[in-house]
């Protein structure tokens, strides 16, 4: 597994050290929890799985290795099952933040959840690296690679709970104002809540969004245009099962104090498409400067772009005979989309010749729920799916000239997987529902499984550094002038909730190096 990660050697005396040295863990050591309560915590009969044994001999395997593989790794057991996560983006002078959402079997209120992660970074992995958390208001949670900032405070603790009128199928906070979160209901309406917002307990949203013409529907399509440049206007888009199409032209305000909302939706939507799809499966914005374009997925396996000003479609191409279920523009190429389905397999695709995709990514055995570039790094992307998984993905493992590596049989431990593949988060042990990179720190994402479970986490450094090095003299990760950059991404880090140790223990790999 270490090997078809492209970790490499640099981890084997890492490993060698935890199993067998000073970090060996203990034979009485607490894995976590046993599967029967987690089958009990989210009242699923698991009696169909594998057979305990099985079960525990490769819960074991998972504790054993995930030090070897993680800088950070948190797993929270929540009461109930979150479809959708997102990192608030970073703020000035506040712990990072997140939001998601819990589904409930109706007994209880659905809810909308701002959680804070107040916790520091661990600098070396000690003797027995497993740690146990209670939650406040939300469960306890597994982990290693941080610790709580002071004695009796939470990790991960709830500063804002508004209960939901159904399951919370998507959530996103606004670019320009991430105190403000949109969410999609299952009713189809879109929901805004300004989060600092006060309001009387029980207080429902700021503002609800529906289209004009038609009633809305189930859905799960929902994103936000890039930050406006001048105007205080914040476009958002939605899109439903009935194929319906909107996109609206969302005030957020510069203020919201004293108690005001900051955010004020305008009477109906911008753009208003009854059949843009069969059903709307995902919609994304392109993030580059420039008339805002906005493309959108669907199960009729099109791949639609629209000129959102202009409201018409510029391009219709057929990219699936199964659904797209994902789609997302890449940061920092304008011309470049991933997309992702019910095939399993994740396509790049360039707007400058649609004929064949750019790549095509294999790895997952399941429909893939999700797919996102990351924001620091470019041909970085990540997929989560219905077979547990969620991988990243490298780009930059494909040359340029239009030549294609050979097909490996075995690649990150998944056998015939793209060579592309740079490491899989095999922690989940039901379907991921979706994932979310933060703006916090390079590699850190958070993630959400149908099994009641939310993961905080931090690849192993020595994965990005053993697949970024190009073999030269220069160190990993030196700017220009030779440099790193750990000191601004320590500043960073203890500007927002993940922060740096204080001792004097010299940094890990993953502090002393410019990741990507």
């Amino acid at each position: 597994v270490l090997s078809n990660n492209r970790i490499g050697d640099c981890l084997f005396g890492r490993a060698i050290d935890l199993l067998f040295g000073h970090g060996a863990m203990p034979a009485d050591a607490d894995y976590g929890d046993e599967p029967e309560a987690i089958s009990a915590e989210c009242g699923e009969d698991h009696a169909d799985q594998s057979e305990p044994e099985d079960e525990a001999e490769a819960q074991l395997a998972w504790h054993l290795s995930a030090p070897l593989l993680y800088d950070l790794y948190v797993d929270c057991s929540l009461s109930w099952p979150a479809l959708s996560v997102a990192w608030l983006p970073d703020e000035p002078d506040e712990p990072c933040r997140l939001a998601f959402g819990l589904h409930t079997d109706g007994s209880e209120p659905h809810e909308l959840i701002i959680a804070e992660l107040a916790c520091s970074y661990e600098e070396q992995i000690s003797q027995n690296p497993w740690q146990h958390w209670s939650l406040d208001g939300l469960g306890h949670a597994v982990g290693f690679g941080c610790n709580v900032k002071a004695a009796g405070t939470s990790l991960l603790r709830p500063i804002a709970r508004f209960a939901h009128p159904t399951e919370v199928n998507r959530v996103l906070p606004c670019p320009s104002r991430p105190r403000v979160l949109a969410t999609k209901a299952a009713t189809g309406a879109v929901l805004l809540f300004d989060y600092k917002c006060e309001r009387p307990p029980g207080g429902g949203p700021d503002a609800t969004l529906l289209p004009t013409s038609a009633e809305a529907a189930d859905g799960f399509a929902l994103a936000w245009g890039p930050p406006p440049e001048q105007s205080q206007q914040q476009l958002l888009a939605s899109g439903g099962n009935d194929g319906r199409l909107c996109v609206w032209d969302v005030g957020v305000a510069a203020g919201g104090s004293g108690g005001g909302a900051a955010v004020q939706a305008s009477g109906g939507p911008l753009l208003d498409i009854a059949d843009a799809h069969g059903e709307v499966c995902a919609v994304a914005f392109c993030r580059s400067s420039g008339p805002p374009s906005l493309a959108s997925v669907g199960n009729d396996g099109h791949l639609r772009l629209w000129d959102v000003r202009a409201g018409v479609r510029f391009v219709s191409a057929s990219i699936s005979k199964n659904e797209v279920l994902a789609v997302d523009w890449s940061y920092h190429q304008d011309k470049v989309l991933a997309t992702s389905g019910k095939g399993g397999t994740v396509h790049i695709w360039d707007l400058r010749s649609m004929r064949d995709p750019q790549h095509t990514l294999v790895g997952h055995d399941g429909e893939v729920v999700a797919v996102k570039w990351a924001p620091f790094q470019e041909g970085l992307l990540a997929t989560c799916s219905s077979d547990t998984r969620l991988l990243l993905w490298d780009l930059s493992a494909v040359r340029t000239d239009n030549q294609t590596f050979e097909e490996e049989s075995d690649v990150g431990g998944i056998p015939n997987a793209s060579p592309q593949l740079l490491f899989t988060h095999s922690g989940h042990a039901a379907p991921v529902s979706d994932f979310a990179w933060s703006d916090i720190d390079d590699f850190l994402l958070c993630s959400v499984s149908e099994d009641c479970k939310l993961h905080i986490w931090q690849s192993s450094a020595a994965v990005h550094a053993a697949d970024s090095s190009s073999g030269d003299d220069e160190p990993v990760g030196a700017g220009e002038d030779g440099t790193h950059a750990a000191g601004a991404r320590a500043a960073k880090r203890a500007r927002g909730g993940v922060e740096q140790g204080t001792s004097d223990v010299p940094l890990r790999a993953a502090d002393a190096i410019e990741l990507g």
